[in-house]
């Protein structure tokens, strides 16, 4: 296992910073282990993406990119046996103009032939219902039940 805050992970140097790709080759398990990364480019993983959660509910790990292409790795945040118990926040950043993977698109999170696992904490209920109907271009609904969504939900 490897940690991100390791810099024997990235080969002695330090680790990836804003705007740089992270390749996570087969055979290398990669625990993320910081609360926050940097606003990463593109990852490549063909490993093992994993991330533990934190030491509270309320403690926050937040994980940005451009692109996530998992191909033929895998990525974990929880699974049903020990699910994600803090709170995860994946921002995946672009605009309709950025480069896009043919097929999967842009401000992506693309999955071909690996596995993406997210589990976190039973809440219910496990869905909502809207009170009326959305028009495009609203900035607030009206929810019959608020769920506080988490990881895995």
């Amino acid at each position: 296992m490897n940690l991100w805050s390791a810099d024997t992970t990235w080969g002695g140097e330090f680790s990836p910073m804003d705007g740089e790709s992270v390749h996570i080759p087969k055979g290398l398990n990669l625990l993320v282990d910081v609360d926050k990364t940097p606003k990463l480019n593109a990852i490549l993983c063909e490993g093992s993406l994993l991330f533990m959660p934190g030491p509270t509910p309320e403690h926050v790990r937040t994980f940005d990119a451009m692109y996530l292409f998992i191909n033929g790795g895998y990525m974990e945040v929880g699974t049903p046996k020990y699910p994600y118990t803090s709170k995860m926040v994946i921002t995946m950043h672009g605009t309709v103009k950025d480069p896009y993977i043919p097929i999967y698109g842009n401000k992506v999170i693309a999955l071909r032939f690996g596995t993406l696992e997210m589990h976190g904490i039973k809440r219910t209920p496990t869905w909502t219902e809207l009170d009326s109907t959305v028009l495009p271009g609203a900035t607030q609904i009206t929810l019959n039940t608020v769920v506080d969504w988490k990881a895995g939900e």
